[in-house]
């Protein structure tokens, strides 16, 4: 049996709690900026989110609103302008709803797919304490802190087994009105989101974030 000094083994736990809670589902696999763009910062941008859902659509917009300006000053959401999704069969209405809302670029997400993908899940090793019934609450039986710390833990190996990783891939562009021609864009993969919302809210900072990171919007 394998001894593992339970502070090691806190600091181990303590540790691996900090990165699952600071790490994101979605990620920018690709992202590109066009290094030619010297017009000055977008000043209204039209989001259109292409989603099946009309209430994902309706959620995607909305986030993507708020996060480059809550006031809705800088960017307007589809939706209010083009409630019905066959509004994005036809190029002369997104036109119009682009004068409407006085916007210099529009910001359109596709909905890419969501794939399956195996992954082998390598084994491990986990750690349990001698006596389980001490536990935190040891020094209540008179062993103090020193009763909780001097134990030690013996090692349980847990084999390898295959996972199925739900993967939902997203395209978005930004495009200038002015020009046509896109000026941004990204590729982001959300692996194993705990749900929709989860995605769209962190799409919305990502893209954002490093649309201002390349001066394109305030």
């Amino acid at each position: 049996m394998h001894i593992v000094k339970p502070f090691k083994l806190l600091f181990t736990a303590v540790l691996l709690i900090v990165l699952t809670g600071c790490s994101s589902s979605t990620k920018l696999i690709k992202r590109w900026h066009d290094p030619d763009y010297t017009g000055p910062k977008l000043q209204k941008v039209l989001v259109l989110g292409l989603f099946k859902e009309e209430s994902q659509r309706r959620a995607f917009e909305s986030a993507f609103v708020n996060q480059i300006d809550p006031t809705g000053k800088q960017a307007v959401a589809g939706y209010t302008l083009m409630p019905n999704m066959e509004d994005f069969d036809s190029k002369e209405e997104i036109k119009a709803a682009v004068e409407k809302a006085g916007a210099d670029s529009v910001l359109i997400t596709h909905f890419k797919g969501n794939i399956k993908k195996a992954r082998e899940v390598p084994g491990r090793v986990e750690v349990i304490p001698d006596n389980p019934a001490y536990g935190y609450g040891g020094y209540r039986y008179g062993l103090g802190y020193g009763g909780y710390y001097g134990s030690t833990y013996q090692t349980v190996y847990r084999d390898s087994f295959t996972t199925m990783d739900s993967i939902v891939q997203l395209d978005t562009q930004v495009f200038s009105v002015a020009t046509e021609k896109p000026v941004w864009s990204g590729f982001t993969k959300s692996i194993n989101p705990k749900s929709g919302e989860k995605i769209i809210q962190e799409l919305a900072r990502l893209i954002t974030t490093d649309m201002r990171k390349n001066g394109l919007i305030y």
